[in-house]
């Protein structure tokens, strides 16, 4: 199940860097391209401000 990016985000990056698969795109809040996704949870696991949730 691809993960989600909630309004907690704090647009570090952390996540975007930490993707095997570069499906992480940046902006206010980053933005997770479900179609790409292979559902590893490295994002989920870095993120310092825990805004990734499984969708």
């Amino acid at each position: 199940m691809p993960r989600k990016i909630t309004e907690s985000c704090i647009a570090c990056g952390t996540c975007a860097a930490n993707c095997p698969v570069e499906c992480i795109s940046e902006g206010d809040i980053y933005v997770i391209d479900a179609s790409q996704c292979i559902d590893c949870g490295a994002c989920q696991e870095n993120c310092p401000a825990e805004a990734i949730v499984e969708e």
